[in-house]
């Protein structure tokens, strides 16, 4: 009988702990908003309906345009069952630039002559979606499996400042990508996170890989709130035979990214 006391005190002092150490990561629902601190190199080739080589343009370089920018992010996930997950994430990330031209660039059927003041820009929306399949997945980490989709919707447009000439394409690239996600307790209320997207394939009149990962530490500040530093990388290596849309768009941004979270049931 005496050891009844102790039994129940000790049971009500492990609640809280326990209730804490499943964590707001094991919840049913998450929402995260952040801004990414996003560094972009951007190198484009638009080609004339015929097949004739367009002029090879780094957006940065050649059109200086902007290079770094802050922008928001979105990400989710919702968690049918300790293995089974659905996550996904939203960033878009638009940029324009002007400069005289030094030399004379072919850009889809027209011509910038040189001495050519222009505007350009190039915009990206990027959507990606996966199903989350975790064969490992406890108190101190989980270890899963992605099968999902990137959908990027990439716009590029070049015009005088006059507007007498003007040409843009935009391309829509929807990819199926295969990966991996894991994440660790590092201590009670604190974990690391990662995952990495990768696929090359051909669909239709779109050839090319995309290369998406990222990584962070998460504090878990209240059972259903969390912040994050992080750092995420997203490249796109993409050939193009669609007409209005012909050439190559090799394109790269990552930076750093702080969000908060909300987790709940």
């Amino acid at each position: 009988m005496k050891k009844t006391p102790r039994v129940v005190a000790l049971a009500l002092l492990s609640a809280p702990l326990s209730t804490l150490a499943a964590g707001p990561w094991d919840n049913q629902f998450g929402i995260f908003v952040g801004v990414m601190n996003a560094d972009a190199t951007t190198n484009v080739r638009l080609d004339r309906n015929n097949g004739n080589v367009g002029t090879s343009l780094s957006f940065e370089g050649d059109l200086n345009g902007e290079e770094r920018k802050a922008v928001p992010t979105f990400d989710f996930f919702w968690r049918f069952n300790p293995r089974h997950a659905m996550e996904g994430s939203f960033v878009s990330l638009r940029r324009d630039g002007t400069r005289t031209l030094t030399g004379s660039i072919n850009f889809g059927d027209v011509t910038f002559p040189i001495n050519t003041a222009v505007n350009s820009e190039f915009n990206s929306d990027v959507f990606r979606v996966a199903y989350r399949y975790s064969p490992w997945h406890d108190d101190s980490g989980e270890l899963g499996l992605l099968l999902g989709l990137h959908y990027t919707n990439m716009k590029v447009a070049l015009s005088s400042v006059t507007g007498t000439v003007s040409e843009d394409a935009s391309v829509k690239y929807p990819l199926p990508t295969l990966g991996l996600r894991g994440t660790a307790r590092v201590a009670e209320n604190w974990r690391v996170n990662g995952f990495a997207q990768i696929l090359k394939l051909k669909i239709g009149d779109y050839d090319g890989a995309l290369y998406n990962m990222g990584a962070g530490v998460e504090w878990a500040f209240n059972p259903e709130m969390i912040a994050g530093l992080g750092y995420d990388y997203y490249k796109y290596e993409l050939t193009s035979t669609k007409d209005n849309a012909r050439g190559q768009f090799d394109y790269r941004f990552d930076g750093p990214k702080l969000y908060f979270g909300w987790t709940f049931r």
